[in-house]
C-alpha cells in the first residue's frame, strides 16, 4: 500500500487558505496548476508502485475518498499502471456542481481539482471514462451536500454509456447509499475492499 498526501494536506500541510490561493495563483502564472501537479504526482506514484519488485504490477489499484476519490479516478484515467480504481464521494456533472454555494466555486480545495480549459472539451465523467474498460467503482451518499443527486445521476449515465460502449458494463460498479452523507464508513470500506479483491 502506498498512501500519499496531496500538497497542502496531512504531512504536507497545513496549507492555510491565503497560502493555498498564492500557490494556486503562482502555478497558473507559470503555465501550470495545482491540479496538474497532483495529477502528475499521482501518475508517477502509480508507476513507482508498479515498478517495485515486491508488487504485482497487474494488481495496482487506486482508492480514495472525497478529494482522494477524485484523485483515484483521475489516476486511472492518466496511468496504464492503475488496473482498477474505487472513488468514494467524488463524481458529478460539472454543470450540476457549479451552483451557488458549492465548494467548487469557493477556491481553497477547488483549485486542487481545477485543470484550466479542460472542461471546454470534457465533462468530469468524460475524463474518468478514459480509464474504460478497466474496472471502476463509484460510491456516493444520497445525503451528500457536496454532490447533489442530479449531478451524480448525470455522471452515472455518462459513465454507463462509456463502459457499455467498450463491452465492459459489468466492470463498472455504481452505487448510491441513500442514508449516507459525505462519508466512507466501515460498511462502505468493506464493500469496496471486497470489490477490489474480486476484480483484481
Amino acid at each position: 500500500m502506498l498512501c500519499l498526501d496531496a500538497l497542502g494536506w496531512g504531512e504536507r500541510g497545513p496549507l492555510a487558505y491565503e497560502r493555498q490561493q498564492e500557490l494556486a495563483s503562482n502555478l497558473f502564472h507559470l503555465g501550470s496548476s495545482l491540479a496538474g501537479l497532483h495529477a502528475r504526482e499521482d501518475q508517477r506514484a502509480a508507476a513507482f508502485l508498479a515498478g517495485l519488485e515486491r508488487v504485482d504490477a497487474r494488481r495496482v489499484a487506486a482508492l480514495g475518498f472525497s478529494m482522494g476519490g477524485y484523485r483515484a479516478w483521475q489516476a486511472a484515467a492518466l496511468s496504464d499502471h492503475v488496473a482498477a480504481a474505487a472513488s468514494v464521494c467524488w463524481m458529478t456533472g460539472l454543470k450540476e456542481m457549479m451552483v451557488p454555494g458549492n465548494n467548487t466555486l469557493r477556491g481553497q480545495s477547488a483549485f486542487h481539482m481545477l485543470h484550466p480549459g479542460l472542461t471546454r472539451h470534457l465533462d468530469l465523467p468524460d475524463v474518468a471514462g478514459i480509464a474504460a474498460p478497466r474496472p471502476m467503482l463509484f460510491f456516493h451518499g444520497g445525503l451528500d451536500p457536496l454532490f447533489p443527486a442530479d449531478g451524480v445521476r448525470t455522471a452515472h449515465d455518462k459513465l454507463r454509456a462509456v463502459w457499455r460502449s467498450q463491452g465492459a458494463g459489468h466492470r463498472l460498479r455504481l452505487k448510491t447509499w441513500p442514508d449516507r452523507g459525505h462519508v466512507f464508513d466501515g460498511e462502505m470500506q468493506d464493500e469496496v475492499h471486497a470489490w477490489l479483491d474480486a476484480v483484481l
